[in-house]
C-alpha cells in the first residue's frame, strides 16, 4: 500500500491544531479522544471480498438510493450506501489492487482507500467499534491494534503508526445515475463477503438492507434531523460550527494543509464551478437531481483550463465548454468534441461527509460561496470559434465590470493568427497571460478569475487587459476593476 509518513502526518495535524491550540505532531494526541460506539472490535462485521452480480440481479436497491462508484483496472462496481449502514467496510480485491471501501453512517462519509501492500497482498480492515467525531475509526487487520480515523486516515498508534492511507477517487451518486455512467458496472451481492463471520450472514438478509438503521421516534431520519446527534465532537473542544447546518452535505477537498467545503444546499443544480483549493486549479461539477459532485484537476497537459456549462447533447445531465479551445467534456472528465477530443481530466480524490464532522476535524476550512468560480457567458454566444467571421478585430469589455472575483473577456479574431492575451497591472508589469497560441477566426471567451501566473490572488485596483495578433500587427488594450 502507497502509505505516506512523517511530512504528511505533521501538515495535518499543524493544520488542525490551530483550532486545537496545539501542533500535535504526535498523533497520539487523537487516542484521547477516542470513545465507543457501543460495540466492540468487529462487532460490526466488514466485508471481505464479496461476489458482485450485474444490475437486473439486484432486488434490494431503488434508482435513487445512493452508492459509492470506483473504476478500477477498467472494471466499474457500485458499493450501496445500504451495505455500509450495516457493515461499514468493504475490503474488495481485483487482480493487482486491493482497496477498502468505507462508509461511516453517523458522519455520512464515504471514503476508498488503496489497501495494496508493498508485497503486492491484500491489506484487510476491520471495524475498531471506537469513534472520534462521531466518525469511524477503522484497525489494521495485519497487527490487530493499528487504528485509523476514517476521515483523516492516518494510523493514531501501533505498528502502522504515523502513516496515512491513500485517498483514491469516488463517485457518490444514485444507483440509477451510476448505471447512466457506467452501463456494465456490477454491484455488490447481498450475503456475502461474511467468510470471518459465517455464524453472521444468516442476519445480513435483503430485507435488511432496505432499512435504514437510524430512525428515532421524535427526532426522525438522522440524516436529515439537527437535533438528532448521538456524539458531538470532541476535538474542537464539542463546538459546533455554525457556517452550515450539522447535517449539511458538503463536498470536501483537503490539497496540502488547505481544505474546502462545497455545500450541496449552495451549488446550483448543473453547476460548473472553477475553482482553487490552494495552489491548485480544479473544476467541481454537480448535479442535484442524483446528489452528484465530482471534482477534477483543470490541467491538461500543462494547460490550465476554464469550464462553462452547455447544453448536454448526450443522455447525461452535465457538459461543459473550456474557454481556452472549445472542446466539450462530459459528466466522467472526458472531452468528446474539439482540439482536446479523447483527453482526460484526473478525478481530484475528496469525500462527501456531514457539515458538523468534516468541521471538526477541518475547523479552518473554507466555503465555497455560491456563484464564485461560475462562469456566466450568454448561451446565445458561440463559445470557441463563431461560423460566421466577424468584421473586425475587437477586445470587449470584460463582463463584469467592475468584478469581485471572476470576469469574462470576449473578443473576436477577424484573421487565423497567432493571439496573446495579457492581464497587467496599472504600472505595466504583466500579471496573468490567459492565451498564447494560434486561433481560427471567430468569436472567443476567456475567463480571469483574479489570480496571478502563481495561482495567488491578486489585490483589489485597476488592471488593464491586451489582446495582440503579432503576426497581424493588431494590438488592443482596455482597462477593468477588481474590487474585492
Amino acid at each position: 500500500m502507497r502509505l505516506r509518513r512523517s511530512s504528511i502526518v505533521i501538515s495535518i495535524l499543524v493544520a488542525l491544531g490551530t483550532a486545537w491550540g496545539q501542533t500535535y505532531e504526535d498523533p497520539h494526541f487523537l487516542n484521547a479522544h477516542l470513545i465507543s460506539g457501543g460495540v466492540g472490535q468487529d462487532g460490526i462485521p466488514a466485508l471481505t471480498n464479496p461476489l458482485f452480480v450485474t444490475p437486473d440481479e439486484v432486488h434490494y436497491l431503488q434508482p435513487d438510493d445512493l452508492v459509492m462508484g470506483v473504476v478500477i483496472e477498467g472494471q466499474a462496481r457500485a458499493y450501496p450506501h445500504n451495505f455500509g449502514w450495516w457493515n461499514e467496510i468493504i475490503n474488495d480485491r481485483f487482480e493487482a489492487r486491493s482497496i477498502a471501501v468505507t462508509f461511516c453512517p453517523l458522519t455520512a462519509s464515504g471514503l476508498v482507500f488503496d489497501a495494496t501492500d508493498t508485497d503486492g497482498s491484500q491489506i484487510e480492515f476491520g471495524v475498531s467499534g471506537m469513534l472520534i467525531n462521531s466518525n469511524l475509526v477503522m484497525y489494521d487487520r495485519r497487527d490487530g491494534q493499528t487504528l485509523y480515523p476514517q476521515m483523516i486516515y492516518t494510523a493514531i498508534n501501533g505498528d502502522q503508526f504515523g502513516e496515512r492511507l491513500d485517498l483514491l477517487p469516488v463517485v457518490e451518486t444514485t444507483w440509477a445515475m451510476w448505471q447512466r455512467l457506467y452501463p456494465e458496472t456490477t454491484v455488490v451481492q447481498a450475503g456475502t463477503g461474511f467468510d470471518r463471520y459465517p455464524d453472521r450472514q444468516s442476519r445480513y438478509t435483503l430485507e435488511r438492507y432496505t432499512q435504514y438503521p437510524y430512525n428515532h421516534r421524535t427526532y426522525g431520519d438522522y440524516r436529515t434531523s439537527d437535533e438528532f446527534l448521538l456524539f458531538r465532537p470532541t476535538t474542537n473542544d464539542g463546538l459546533l460550527d455554525s457556517r452550515l447546518r450539522i447535517k449539511a452535505m458538503v463536498l470536501g477537498i483537503q490539497q496540502g494543509e488547505h481544505t474546502r467545503a462545497y455545500p450541496f444546499s449552495e451549488m446550483p443544480d448543473g453547476a460548473i464551478i472553477n475553482d482553487y483549493v490552494g495552489e491548485v486549479p480544479l473544476v467541481v461539477i454537480f448535479d442535484a437531481g442524483s446528489n452528484t459532485a465530482i471534482p477534477y484537476y483543470r490541467k491538461v497537459n500543462g494547460q490550465l483550463l476554464s469550464f462553462h456549462t452547455v447544453a448536454s447533447q448526450s443522455e447525461l445531465p452535465l457538459e461543459f465548454v473550456d474557454l481556452e479551445t472549445g472542446s466539450r467534456w462530459n459528466m466522467l472528465g472526458q472531452a468528446v468534441a474539439g482540439p482536446l477530443q479523447g483527453s482526460q481530466l484526473g478525478q481530484v480524490p475528496a469525500y462527501n461527509a456531514m457539515w458538523f464532522a468534516w468541521a471538526a476535524y477541518w475547523p479552518d476550512t473554507t466555503i465555497w460561496s455560491s456563484g464564485e468560480g461560475i462562469v456566466d457567458v450568454p448561451s446565445s454566444v458561440e463559445i470557441a470559434s463563431s461560423a460566421t467571421q466577424p468584421l473586425e478585430f475587437a477586445l470587449r469589455q470584460n463582463v463584469p465590470n467592475p468584478f469581485n472575483s471572476e470576469t469574462v473577456i470576449h473578443f473576436d479574431l477577424p484573421v487565423s493568427s497567432r493571439a496573446r492575451l495579457t492581464i497587467y497591472n496599472i504600472t505595466g508589469q504583466p500579471v496573468r497571460t490567459l492565451l498564447d497560441g494560434y486561433l481560427d477566426e471567430g468569436s472567443y471567451w476567456r475567463w480571469w478569475d483574479g489570480r496571478n501566473a502563481s495561482g495567488a490572488a491578486v489585490a483589489s485596483g485597476r488592471y488593464l487587459y491586451r489582446l495582440e495578433l503579432p503576426d497581424a500587427g493588431l494590438r488592443q488594450t482596455r482597462a477593468m476593476l477588481l474590487v474585492r
